[in-house]
């Protein structure tokens, strides 16, 4: 594929990504995913099908497993409500707080944090404070803080609310690319602000 069909497909990709969380929103703004939704939803992920990154490849494998038997019932659709609530991070309770932070990609089981001797990189907004106050609360706790996501990384740490500057309105590139290298072999322990308060 050459650099233009690359660029061009990442920003279909983008585009698709954003649509997914739009619809997901929407679907769940009622507090209830019902029959008409949850049957748009799959049309939609069918005429989108030639996505199968993060989180494309978590939905389609969560939806086909409720249609294998060719329909979504009623506790389905309650589990559809939860998946696409997780992928949003929930509904914003408060005016100044754009979007909630996606809880999707979080390691399951939660892992144990351990912080001395430990890499750590932040993203999104934090209930803590600023990123460098929680930077600056891994380091005095023996942690390494690092600004970017590397192979070598223990920890991605996600803020709880969501931040402008993502990509997407409920997450952005960080958490792409840890999970990109978790598939491909590698052990980055994805948390929520919540974990990594508790083990400081």
């Amino acid at each position: 594929m050459d650099k233009k069909a690359c660029c061009n497909a990442g920003r279909l990709e983008d585009r698709a990504t954003s649509e997914l969380i739009g619809i997901a929103k929407g679907l769940i703004a009622d507090g209830v995913v019902n029959e008409q939704e949850s049957a748009f939803l799959v049309q939609w992920l069918e005429q989108n099908s030639t996505f199968d990154s993060w989180p494309f490849d978590v939905i389609n494998k969560r939806v086909g497993e409720m249609l294998a038997d060719g329909k979504i019932d009623a506790d389905e659709r309650q589990e559809l409500f939860s998946l696409l609530e997780s992928l949003v991070g929930g509904k914003p309770i408060a005016e100044h707080i754009s979007s909630f932070a996606t809880t999707l990609p979080l390691t399951k089981p939660e892992p144990e944090i351990i912080i001395p001797g430990k890499t750590f990189c932040f993203t999104g907004k934090f209930a803590f404070g600023m990123r460098k106050d929680c930077e600056n609360a891994v380091r005095d706790a023996g942690g390494i803080p690092q600004s970017n996501v590397t192979v070598k990384l223990d920890y991605l740490v996600i803020g709880l609310m969501g931040s402008e500057d993502w990509a997407h309105s409920s997450f952005g590139r960080k958490i792409q690319q840890a999970i990109d290298w978790n598939k491909d072999g590698r052990d980055i322990k994805i948390i929520g602000e919540d974990g990594w308060t508790a083990a400081l």
